[in-house]
């Protein structure tokens, strides 16, 4: 009988192939409280890491088994094979075999148990049969085969920042994303959050450069804890606390978030304004609205004002001194997280996103107070999303600016305008643009 969590991994994956919903809407559904930690920790490492590699492992298979006309059930054990195999440490070759012979024996036939047998051994006995293409000659597919990205998105890396440094975000977007959290002060503090987390032997340590984050270490046991069920931490990347930080608004102000949903940019909000202030959260999609009221129940946060709105049409008649737009975007800052997002995004996306932003970076303007401040912010890394967005708002509209900020030197790259590059500063990669109304 093959492991629960091969299982679990296998079956996800083949309702991921048939329905492409949210991978991490999929594995929620497998996943229970019955999965001991560890197997719930290795069955998520399986299930995202085969979407993330499937272009690699595909690959890979078919130096050992030439045909495309494999069913789908097959393919995946392959590529569970393969995944263990290649990309994973500790986990003995006639382990992943065994496993993998069960699996199909489980789920397709004692036939096929035959095949995929021959396959990865096959593999473990000749793994220099693998070609790779030419680094120097073919340096795109090189990249987009050894990293799996799909060539547009890597040929737009190398265009722009080179090889070297191309080859450094692909790296990176690969890695396993860090369980990080910042403490919710409305209802806690850090030095008392800090006690608990050493009573409980939860094993963490401070981010350098976001001042108030934390990186844990103990993921699951921080997750199944009080400390995060009881609303006293808010998980989430720390490069998500540089736009609010940099919105500034001050303990009593009222602000407008727009695209709320999950809300931790809400919650850091919320932190900031305190009792006597508020934070009109909107979001377009009542799916997101669910889950960022779920949110804020957990946290605790009576200041916040949810209304189901996009950018575009929200309180037309009302103005505000603080806005923080984090617009839609083609998350490209993100991928690590989202392990299928490189193979759902298309080339054109881009600038049918850009023009989306620049309608509501428009719309949203229009509605800050004079001398107001505006953040637009993206999780993107696309210059036609961010820095070409803002500059073209500006040009149009000259009575705002960029505004002038002291703090988050690392990140500022000009006047008003702030970015993290995951693999330099170990977080999330996100825009920020101040804006001002004069």
């Amino acid at each position: 009988m093959p492991s629960s969590a091969r299982i679990i991994a296998f079956k996800s994956l083949l309702q991921w192939e048939k329905t492409r919903r949210d991978p991490h809407s999929i594995i929620a559904d497998f996943i229970n409280d019955k999965l001991k930690p560890e197997d719930a920790s290795f069955t998520r490492e399986l299930f995202f890491g085969v979407i993330k590699f499937k272009r690699k492992l595909d690959y890979y298979a078919k130096a050992y088994f030439p045909s495309q006309s494999l069913k789908i059930e097959l393919r995946l054990i392959i590529r569970l094979g393969l995944y263990q195999l290649i990309q994973t440490r500790n986990i003995p070759d006639y382990a992943v075999v065994s496993e993998a012979v069960e699996l199909t024996r489980e789920f397709c036939s004692i036939k096929d148990g035959g095949f995929i047998n021959a396959v990865l051994r096959n593999y473990i006995r000749n793994p220099q049969k693998i070609r790779l293409p030419d680094k120097k000659s073919a340096p795109i597919r090189f990249l987009g085969i050894n990293y799996s990205y799909p060539d547009w998105l890597v040929r737009r890396y190398v265009n722009r920042l080179g090889f070297d440094e191309t080859e450094k975000i692909l790296r990176f977007g690969n890695a396993p994303p860090d369980t990080c959290f910042f403490v919710n002060e409305y209802i806690a503090t850090q030095q008392d959050i800090e006690n608990r987390l050493n009573d409980l032997n939860i094993r963490y340590r401070k981010k350098e450069l976001f001042e108030g984050y934390y990186n844990c270490y103990d993921p699951h046991q921080l997750l199944r804890s009080e400390i995060f069920l009881n609303g006293n931490i808010v998980i989430g990347d720390p490069a998500q606390r540089l736009a609010p930080a940099l919105l500034a608004v001050p303990t009593g102000e009222t602000v407008l978030d727009i695209f709320s949903s999950p809300g931790g940019k809400t919650a850091a909000l919320a932190n900031a304004v305190g009792r006597r202030g508020s934070v009109i959260a909107t979001d377009i999609s009542l799916e997101r609205l669910r889950v960022l009221i779920c949110n804020i129940k957990r946290w605790h946060l009576d200041n916040i004002y949810v209304f189901c709105s996009d950018g575009l049409r929200f309180a037309s008649g009302k103005k505000f001194k603080y806005i923080l737009a984090d617009v839609p975007c083609s998350g490209t800052g993100v991928l690590r997280r989202n392990p299928d997002l490189r193979w759902n995004l298309k080339k054109e996306d881009i600038k049918r996103l850009a023009d989306t932003q620049k309608r509501l970076i428009r719309a949203v303007a229009d509605k800050l107070e004079r001398k107001g401040r505006l953040v637009y912010s993206t999780c993107s890394f696309e210059p036609e999303e961010n820095r070409e967005v803002v500059i073209d708002f500006l040009k149009q509209n000259k009575n705002f600016c960029l505004g002038d900020f002291k703090g988050y030197d690392e990140f500022r790259t000009e006047k008003g305008i702030y970015e993290t590059v995951p693999h330099r500063h170990s977080c999330d990669g996100v825009f920020v643009a101040v804006i001002e109304k004069v």
